[in-house]
């Protein structure tokens, strides 16, 4: 994910093991389980990786905040990415890498376990320094003074890249319903040209019709959400079973 476009499912409810094969046999290259406002239990969580690490496609966690037990402990679970929302400025962002990467970069604490394959003890260097290579450390910019202050936030060493929350933005700017506004496409515009004028990444939390507004590309692409699509699943079913049954009498016929 740090070197291709990736698209994945933002995942609120959907915690079953079957889950991630559909994902990884559809073509998903991630899934990205929400903390923040979804329903997974941690031990559940713990379980999705480990399988999603076994079968190829990796995981990315939005914790609930920026709170180093939240974000140390998704890493020990085998995370490849981990993203805070709300980062509002550069000092938040320096704390998300500090708790996110090892020695000399952070001041991660270290732990073998999930995130070393359960490999054996030992070869704590060769590990630390894989991590701090590979894991995606992610800010979530989703309010005016996060736009405000984008390039500083990207500027910070170890943020790997940054995710717009369309949503959250639009009520930032007291326009709760409209996410495809002129104002809103130029600062999540920004947010993008920040990264790339970086070599970071940028990624966006919503709909296609949305990516395609912006003048750049997205590498991380999150417009599938497990509850859109069980929603979407069961409307279509309804209509097809009404579509299906639907009759009109004539006469004594019905046609």
């Amino acid at each position: 994910m740090k070197q291709d476009p990736a698209v994945g499912l933002l995942v609120k409810v959907c915690d079953s093991p079957a889950m991630v094969h559909i994902a990884r046999q559809c073509g998903m290259d991630f899934l990205f389980y929400d903390l923040e406002h979804g329903m997974i239990s941690d031990q559940r969580l713990l379980d999705l990786i480990l399988l999603g690490n076994a079968i190829g496609i990796s995981s990315l966690v939005r914790v609930p905040q920026l709170a180093r037990k939240d974000i140390s402990r998704t890493l020990d679970e085998g995370a490849a990415g981990i993203m805070v929302p709300m980062i509002e400025n550069p000092e938040q962002a320096r704390q998300l890498a500090d708790w996110a990467l090892y020695p000399p970069l952070g001041h991660r604490s270290y732990s073998g376990g999930a995130n070393t394959g359960y490999g054996p003890g030992g070869n704590h260097r060769i590990n630390m320094d894989k991590a701090n290579d590979s894991v995606l450390v992610l800010a979530q910019i989703e309010t005016l003074e996060g736009v405000r202050n984008c390039e500083a936030i990207l500027d910070v060493p170890g943020i790997t890249g940054a995710v717009i929350g369309p949503c959250d933005l639009s009520i930032s700017r007291n326009d709760p319903d409209d996410m495809f506004a002129e104002e809103e496409v130029e600062m999540i515009a920004r947010v993008q040209k920040a990264c790339h004028d970086r070599g970071k990444k940028f990624g966006l939390i919503g709909p296609y019709r949305l990516m395609a507004m912006l003048p750049e590309a997205t590498d991380l692409a999150v417009a599938a959400f497990d509850t859109t699509l069980l929603r979407t699943g069961c409307l279509e079913a309804v209509k097809e079973f009404e579509a299906m049954n639907r009759t009109e009498k004539k006469g004594d016929a019905w046609t």
